[in-house]
């Protein structure tokens, strides 16, 4: 209940209960006859200075002075106002385990508002108080609150050191500069902590610069990793393929030569039988010729003998083509040989295949950890245009839409809607809404340029347009040898000189814009976390099918690279040119 009531009293203004009068808190709240509220001091010393007696807020006259009475229940809720605002107020301002305490409160310590170096000391809001109103403390030098005030005393002049020496790198007071800093350059510690801050910052930039750039080589590692993966399964596939293929050919060919052979051995075989079947049959007929031959040569019968002697003929009358197989079908020796040259080529060719994997293994290894923009350079390299029809009049397109440079005067050219009128800005004829994509375009040492990539949605007309991811642009802009990635507020790049050469990445589905230095082969700048993507208009999904949840969803929207060449005094300025990418 107590909590509760802590919470309600301190969200309740002071103002609900200060006089109009003296604008304090009320003491002894007195009533007025119209209803308003006064310390009964202020009313009663306002009246006394009057010729009548009147409300100083609504004015109403009273005949006679009223006889005021202290407002007892007011006053008690007047009190608990007072205990609940000195609680919240106490609990404020009590040190947390890294706050500076007051040096002076005695019991539960206030959290400081300010530390003293002259007085060495630390001071709450009320402690503070003289530091302001009284002349001989209003020339002490005030800072935040910090622990340890003895250590920006100088030890050996017991001074507050408030210089800083260049040379030494050390805090010094002005007697250490006259005594042993003399000739060093020192400047005073703000002046310091100035610059300290600023080159916080400034390496916080290259840090972070850093980190994004790891992130976005964490990415395309990931990436590579994963295409690598898809690229070896269906490799792994077309292998297996081939593989199959061939031993189905070599089984086929063995299947053929031995049922040539078999067919072969077939027809001997059946001729064999049909020769061993007539040779039987004239065996059979020998054997009777034979025995009728032995009866007649023992006969005693002459006209038998006459009459019975078979016709005279030779043993067989029939010639069989058998002389016996002179040699093999086929030499097994041949076979041999043919199948060890067969290995011998296919054990060459694997060789050669593997060889040429090793190769690709140590030129993706390179690319991949020596040289991440090869990698890039031979996966993702484009064939791109420029579109005439969306260049500023004062812009001159090449005949094969290959460069672009500013005349520095309009040209008279068909309007249209997809020509910017105002800015000099050129897009690229191929858009993309997928996948990644990159380019390369050669600078001619101009001064001013842009190159990016933008969404089809950018401003044509007029010079409402900011470039920054917010209105759908992620460019690299050069302004008078100063380099800067275009974001909100602009990012700035130390670079030891402007590149002659930028190539330009884009991972659609990882939200990546990448620009590189050609000649240095590093990156510049990464935009990550982009958002190609628009939302389809909440009328659009309400209109376009009856039952679709009516809501923004993402849709695709396509991007184009974005060119800006330099316009020179005279119109003779060099220009931008899209150039072939040459993987190394």
């Amino acid at each position: 209940m107590a909590s509760s009531n802590l919470l309600k009293w301190s969200s309740v203004s002071d103002d609900h209960f200060s006089c109009s009068i003296c604008l304090e808190v009320f003491n002894e709240p007195v009533s007025t006859p119209c209803g308003h509220n006064y310390c009964k001091v202020c009313i009663t010393g306002y009246w006394a200075t009057r010729d009548s007696s009147q409300c100083p807020l609504c004015k109403a006259e009273f005949g006679q002075t009223p006889v005021l009475q202290v407002n007892t229940e007011f006053r008690d809720m007047l009190e608990l106002f007072k205990e609940t605002r000195f609680e919240t107020d106490v609990k404020s301002s009590l040190p947390g385990a890294v706050d500076v305490f007051c040096d002076l409160c005695h019991g539960t310590k206030r959290k400081a508002l300010k530390s003293c170096l002259v007085c060495l000391a630390s001071y709450c809001d009320g402690h503070l108080k003289p530091h302001h109103s009284v002349q001989a403390l209003k020339w002490h030098k005030l800072i935040d609150p910090v622990k340890r005030l003895e250590d920006r005393m100088c030890k050996k002049h017991n001074k507050v050191m408030e210089f800083f020496c260049k040379k030494d790198q050390s805090c010094v007071c002005i007697l250490c500069l006259k005594d042993h800093h003399e000739m060093h350059e020192a400047v005073s510690l703000e002046e310091e902590l100035k610059e300290r801050k600023h080159k916080v910052k400034k390496v916080n930039r290259e840090v972070k610069q850093s980190l994004s750039n790891k992130h976005n080589t964490i990415l395309m590692i990931q990436n590579s990793t994963k295409q690598g993966r898809e690229e070896l399964e269906r490799t792994k596939a077309e292998i297996v393929k081939a593989f199959d293929a061939l031993v189905a050919l070599i089984m086929t060919k063995m299947v053929t030569l031995v049922e040539l052979l078999e067919g072969k051995q077939k027809a001997e075989e059946q001729q064999a039988e049909n020769l061993i079947r007539q040779l039987q049959l004239e065996i059979i007929k020998d054997y009777q010729t034979s025995n009728t031959l032995e009866e007649l040569s023992k006969t005693q019968d002459d006209l038998r003998l006459l009459q019975g002697l078979p016709p005279e003929s030779p043993p067989s009358s029939t010639k069989h083509p058998f002389a016996g197989r002179a040699h093999r079908l086929l030499e097994v020796e041949t076979v041999k040989s043919a199948m060890t040259k067969t290995v011998e080529t296919l054990n060459e060719q694997m060789e050669i295949i593997t060889r040429e994997v090793d190769l690709a293994e140590e030129r993706q290894n390179e690319n991949l950890f020596g040289d991440e923009l090869g990698n890039i350079q031979m996966q993702h390299a484009i064939n791109l245009t420029l579109d005439p029809n969306t260049a500023h009049p004062s812009l001159i397109v090449s005949e094969d839409r290959k460069q672009v440079r500013d005349g520095g005067t309009k040209r008279s050219v068909p309007d249209s809607p997809a020509r910017f009128d105002t800015l000099h800005y050129v897009l690229g004829e191929e858009g993309f809404s997928s996948g990644k994509f990159y380019y390369e375009v050669h600078l001619n040492r101009q001064t001013r340029w842009e190159v990016g990539v933008a969404r089809e949605s950018i401003t044509r007309k007029g010079v409402d347009l900011s470039l920054s991811p917010e209105n759908g642009c992620w460019t690299l802009g050069c302004y008078w040898g100063r380099c800067q990635a275009n974001t909100n507020p602009p990012v700035i790049l130390t670079l030891s000189k402007v590149p002659e050469k930028v190539g330009v990445f884009v991972d659609y589905e990882g939200g990546i814009v990448s620009f590189y230095d050609i000649e240095a082969r590093a990156l510049i700048y990464s935009f990550t976390g982009c958002v190609f993507t628009a939302s389809v208009p909440f009328l659009r999904n309400v209109f376009s099918l009856p039952l679709r949840v009516y809501g923004g969803s993402p849709t695709n929207t396509t991007i184009y690279p974005l060119f800006r060449p330099s316009a020179e005094q005279g119109g003779d300025s060099a220009p931008l040119q899209i150039t072939p990418v040459g993987c190394t």
